[in-house]
């Protein structure tokens, strides 16, 4: 998608972090941006400030998990906004233990907001998509989507169900006469938005900024990108995956620091 303004993008988790900084890029290109976030006060305080440097920004409140609730409020951002001609599900949660002291409700909590709650924004705006033959789905998934993090099971197992999730989807709408309707899917390893506080960074994956995350986000859309693997040792997971036999794999990930990365995790819980 190289021509950004005019477009009607909404953006999830959009109150702060990489959504709020997606959703500030967006405005900047010219897109009319609705903001879904479940943090009203947070919200308000981000359109505010993204209003006041002349940004078309629109506030919607909305729990993810609550399928009637995601409906009604993607008939709202028709009529109110426009029909979306970008989607980025950027929401996500993450809860840090191993699974055995992992609580059920929070296992079932990641797996709700981080696959449930992309399921029912996708299928709530891909249609505006369909109807007009083009868009852009973006897909916020992990580095964990790829390889496996100790500590992370829930986080892990949603983060795998994005990455097959949105690969399928891309592969429905080809079959289905539509390849203008792109998906980008987002891997990215540790990044400062306060979920993952108290983290160590593995080698070779230094932590990575908000604004550096969204300008590669961006970029990936204008140039229609089917993945972001960030930073520069991420590029590498799927390749050492394929090679490397699982207790090769999980040698190289005790040495490289990923095994022991979320051992002081103090992230939002």
């Amino acid at each position: 998608m190289k021509e950004i303004k005019g477009k009607v993008a909404v953006v999830t988790g959009a109150a702060m972090g990489m959504g709020r900084k997606l959703s500030e890029f967006l405005a900047a290109d010219g897109a009319k941006v609705a903001m879904l976030d479940l943090n009203q006060k947070a919200l308000d305080e981000a359109v505010k400030e993204l209003r006041a440097a002349g940004a078309q920004v629109y506030p919607y409140a909305l729990d993810i998990t609550q399928r009637p609730q995601v409906y009604a409020t993607a008939d709202r951002v028709r009529k109110e906004v426009g029909a979306a001609d970008i989607l980025i599900n950027n929401a996500g949660v993450v809860y840090g233990a191993d699974f055995l002291d992992c609580p059920d409700e929070k296992f079932a909590w990641v797996m709700d907001v981080n696959v449930n709650g992309m399921a029912w924004m996708t299928k709530a705006f891909l249609p505006d998509m369909v109807a007009k033959k083009a868009g852009h789905v973006v897909n916020l998934a992990s580095a964990g989507g790829i390889l496996a993090v100790p500590k992370l099971s829930s986080y892990c197992a949603s983060k795998f169900a994005v990455v097959g999730f949105s690969e399928t989807l891309r592969m429905e709408m080809k079959k289905n006469g539509l390849p203008e309707i792109r998906f980008t899917i987002v891997c990215p390893s540790y990044v400062t938005t306060g979920m993952f506080e108290g983290v160590k960074a593995p080698m070779f994956t230094p932590w990575m900024t908000t604004e550096q995350m969204a300008g590669k986000i961006m970029k990936a859309i204008k140039k229609n990108q089917d993945y972001v693997l960030e930073p520069f040792g991420v590029k590498f997971a799927p390749l050492l995956k394929a090679i490397l036999s699982a207790r090769a794999l999980d040698k190289y990930n005790i040495k490289l620091g990923v095994a022991r990365s979320m051992d002081r995790w103090t992230g939002r819980k």
